[in-house]
């Protein structure tokens, strides 16, 4: 980045971000506008637009730059106390006026498998159709309140524990169970590759009408996979401080514990 903080006064005073989002609205700005009012200035030398336009390319973009810790963006270039904790409030405001009010209380095992029982009957209640082995996440906040029921893409083990990880650390979370549905019908298709996050499901998903996926169907994952799954995602979770509860396998006519 060679442009200077200056070269921003050289814009037309209604093609600033400012100025563009009194005219326009948020929808009507770029993510490097967007990300630039949330800043406020630039880094020493670098205009606020280049600043902002630096620190998306350094995250790979808006998703990922609102899922950093603070000291995730501390790390990358030019980024300070300030400037982190700015992002992270901002990250986190969306994520309050977006989350489901608290759910049931995860105090034991078979709280996990109601939870997971309620979103297969939410997805497809009355059909048989589309049962597979399907491997959840749990969510639940610090007082162990459910928060999401997420269902996890592939079947590799690393896909998983990531997948896991991120999807209790983006929504929130402070607890999490591991659930393996062998037998109940969900009726969510696949999902892209690169898509770890567009299966997050909370149980109003069905009245909402969001129909992400999960798996594909026929993908198999067994309880061994799962608790080695679960034995990554407990080490991983007592290092950034995160609760593991319990994993449990959940059949169309019973359930049992896996720990």
């Amino acid at each position: 980045m060679t442009t200077s903080r200056a070269s921003l006064w050289t814009v037309a005073p209604e093609d600033r971000p400012r100025e563009r989002l009194e005219r326009l609205g948020p929808g009507g700005l770029s993510d490097s506008e967007l990300v630039a009012l949330v800043l406020g200035s630039g880094m020493p030398g670098v205009n606020v637009l280049d600043s902002a336009r630096s620190l998306l390319a350094q995250a790979g973009g808006v998703t990922e730059l609102m899922t950093m810790t603070v000291g995730e963006l501390r790390a990358l270039m030019g980024v300070g106390v300030a400037t982190a904790g700015r992002v992270v409030a901002v990250a986190e405001l969306w994520r309050r006026a977006n989350d489901p009010p608290p759910g049931a209380v995860l105090a034991h095992p078979v709280d996990v498998v109601t939870a997971v029982r309620t979103f297969a009957a939410a997805r497809s209640p009355g059909s048989g159709a589309g049962a597979c082995a399907t491997v959840f996440v749990i969510v639940a906040d610090s007082e162990l309140r459910l928060r999401v029921v997420v269902p996890l893409a592939g079947t590799d083990t690393r896909a998983l524990v990531a997948g896991a990880l991120h999807e209790v650390l983006y929504r929130g979370g402070t607890a999490f169970a591991l659930a393996l549905a062998d037998g109940l019908s969900t009726n969510v298709g696949p999902r892209g590759p690169d898509d770890v996050s567009s299966g997050a499901l909370d149980l109003d998903a069905g009245a909402k009408g969001a129909v992400p996926g999960a798996q594909s169907e026929g993908s198999v994952v067994d309880e061994t996979q799962l608790r080695a799954v679960r034995d990554v995602l407990k080490l991983a979770a007592s290092t950034v401080g995160l609760r593991y509860l319990s994993s449990v396998r959940v059949t169309a006519d019973g359930w049992s514990p896996l720990d």
